[in-house]
């Protein structure tokens, strides 16, 4: 019960903001979580392979 509140916490929050940018690092795939999301996505840079530069989410490395 706890899990099921933060999380609509989580997308409460997700959901007001104006600009929101998912950063991943080497232990995410975030390449799903950003076609499932339509954020943008930058990469830290020890994940800079796992998400290709022509992806239509990618907007660089953090």
């Amino acid at each position: 019960m706890a899990l099921e509140a933060a999380v609509e916490a989580a997308a409460d929050l997700l959901d007001k903001a104006v600009k929101t940018v998912m950063v991943g690092g080497p232990k995410l795939r975030v390449a799903q979580a950003a076609d499932a999301s339509g954020y943008a996505l930058a990469v830290m840079p020890s994940a800079k392979g796992l998400v290709p530069e022509h992806h239509p989410h990618f907007i660089g490395t953090y």
